[in-house]
C-alpha cells in the first residue's frame, strides 16, 4: 500500500491508502514499490494499532545499509507522513493488517534506502 495522507479526527487516526506492488530488489535486499493507480480509500486505524517504521542503520561496510523496525504511535505516524515530500511518498510502501471491521491494526513500512 501507499499512503497519501494521514490525519486525526474525533479521536481516531485515518489514512488515505491505495494498493501498490512490492518486489524485492535482490541487488540491495530492499523493496521496490510500484504505486497503484486510481483513487485512494480512507481507512481508520484501531485505537491499539501497532506502527513499525523502518529506520536506516549503516553497516560497517561502506555503501551498504539495512533497517531496523522501530515502534511509533499513530500520532507520530501522522506527523511523519505530513513531513514527507509528496513527490517521494508514492514510492514508500507499507504492509497493513486489517481487523474484521476494516480498521488498520498493524502498519509496517517497507525498507527502501
Amino acid at each position: 500500500m501507499t499512503i497519501s495522507r494521514a490525519w486525526t479526527g474525533n479521536g481516531r487516526t485515518y489514512l488515505d491508502v491505495r494498493p501498490a506492488r512490492k518486489e524485492i530488489n535482490p541487488r540491495f535486499d530492499t523493496w521496490e514499490i510500484t504505486p497503484g493507480t486510481g483513487p485512494f480509500t480512507t481507512v481508520p486505524m484501531a485505537d491499539d494499532s501497532r506502527v513499525l517504521l523502518a529506520v536506516p542503520v549503516r553497516d560497517e561496510v561502506a555503501g551498504t545499509s539495512r533497517a531496523e523496525l522501530v515502534a511509533h504511535s499513530p500520532a507520530r505516524l501522522v506527523t511523519l507522513i505530513d513531513r514527507l515530500d509528496p513527490t517521494l511518498s508514492g514510492g514508500i510502501g507499507y504492509d497493513l493488517v486489517f481487523d474484521g471491521t476494516g480498521r488498520v491494526t498493524g502498519l509496517t513500512s517497507l525498507y527502501r534506502p
